[in-house]
């Protein structure tokens, strides 16, 4: 542990040295100390520090040693800098909370190392060490916790989720990620306060949620969150699918899209539902595209086929709405429990005929255009269209029969 924060020690010395000059402190805090304390690798960290100098200090003690400095953070005490490759933030210690129904918070700066790490969220984030002396700090037993895999706040429970209720989810996030066991007041007291998730922000809420998603099994996580009734309250909405499941879905659905695993959680809901959902959530207008074509998916696959039994062209039609891979799609269902095996069964038929990656069409349109001796302009849109609805009907043609196509039916 030492050799590894002596190296951290060496990456921030030129800042450091500012700040002793200056008669200020400044201390490695949170993630990091966490991380090292694990072995974690922390090969190329973005380090995060707190000191007692105030904003103003801190920017003037950086400025001649940094390579870039960025202040969005200036108001909340944060200062962000990078000497060569080494990116870190610099926060006075400080205090924040939320006031009666206010989405943002109030911040009071401190020259209390203590008081700032009281004020934060786990005692697993609440340790310290000097980066001049190398002097590690500790006063809420956050390494002793670490050891024994339990998740616990500094302050009472009740104190640090009104200080800030997205700690609730945050600590869903690290009962899975560090495979912590939040103590029983916590759990007791998140489920007393669930409905104060309602005013943080929610673009906060949407990062976090993401974060907790992009982990590669983050059961216990959602366990904790469907403990203490805050799944819904996220999701704006009573889920429908099976609360036995999370383990299913997590195997089958990759953690680096946690926008597809989320898409799960919207299985049988209306369009309409899905849409107020993810709008609420502030979702991006790509993210919210994809899972509203993944539920589509879902929902039209459970419907079963217009007739009696799927036909290829239903089956490309629902692919190409989903817009993922077969494997995927595949997973997708098997993760949602979605009793459809007769579709399956007809997909792995048509797999075995035709190639199915994508559906559209294999001419691009400046070799259409050059084919037609056309201008850019909608008819090339047009005739794209066409060829792709060709492919979806019909099944797949090369490029040469869509050359062919195109003759026949455009040439005029």
């Amino acid at each position: 542990m030492t050799e590894d924060f002596d190296r951290l020690r060496d990456l921030v010395s030129p800042v450091a040295e500012r700040f002793v000059q200056g008669e200020h402190t400044l201390f490695f805090v949170g993630g990091i100390v966490r991380d090292v304390l694990i072995n974690k690798n922390v090969q190329s960290p973005d380090l995060d520090l707190t000191t007692n100098a105030t904003p103003d200090q801190i920017r003037a003690l950086v400025g001649p040693v940094a390579d870039a400095i960025w202040l969005q953070g200036e108001r909340f005490g944060t200062i962000g800098l990078r000497i060569g490759e080494t990116r870190m933030e610099i926060t006075t210690h400080r205090s924040e909370s939320y006031i009666s129904s206010s989405r943002k918070p109030s911040v009071a700066f401190s020259l209390n190392l203590e008081d700032d790490l009281s004020r934060r969220d786990f005692t697993v984030n609440s340790m310290a060490v000097e980066v001049d002396s190398g002097t590690f700090f500790d006063p809420f037993n956050g390494r002793s916790d670490l050891e024994n895999k339990i998740l616990r706040t500094p302050l009472t429970p009740s104190k640090s989720f009104n200080d800030d209720p997205l700690r609730m989810l945050r600590a869903a996030r690290f009962s899975a990620g560090y495979d912590l066991q939040p103590v029983q007041e916590v759990i007791e007291t998140a489920k007393d306060l669930a409905e104060r998730i309602l005013i943080v922000s929610a673009e906060r809420i949407r990062e976090e949620f993401l974060k907790l998603l992009s982990i590669e099994n983050p059961t216990k996580g959602f366990e904790f969150l469907d403990e203490v009734d805050l799944l819904p309250k996220i999701l704006s909405f009573e889920s429908n699918f099976d609360h036995n499941n999370f383990d299913k879905i997590f195997s089958l659905l990759p953690s680096d899209d946690p926008v597809t695993r989320l898409s799960v959680f919207f299985k049988g809901l209306s369009k309409d539902e899905v849409k107020e959902s993810l709008k609420r959530l502030k979702m991006s207008r790509e993210e919210k595209r994809r899972i509203e074509s993944a539920v589509d998916f879902l929902n039209l696959v459970s419907k079963g086929p217009k007739n009696e039994k799927w036909i290829n062209e239903e089956i490309r039609r629902l692919l190409d709405l989903n817009q993922l891979s077969v494997e995927t799609s595949i997973n997708l269902i098997q993760a949602s429990n979605t009793n459809v095996k007769e579709f399956l069964r007809s997909l792995e038929t048509l797999r075995s005929t035709e190639d199915l990656i994508s559906f559209e069409p294999l001419l691009t349109a400046k070799e259409l255009m050059s084919l037609l001796n056309i201008e850019p302009g909608p008819l090339v849109g047009e005739i794209l269209s066409w060829l792709k609805e060709t492919r979806l009907r019909d099944g797949a043609i090369s490029v040469d029969e869509e050359r062919k196509m195109v003759l026949e039916q455009w040439k005029k």
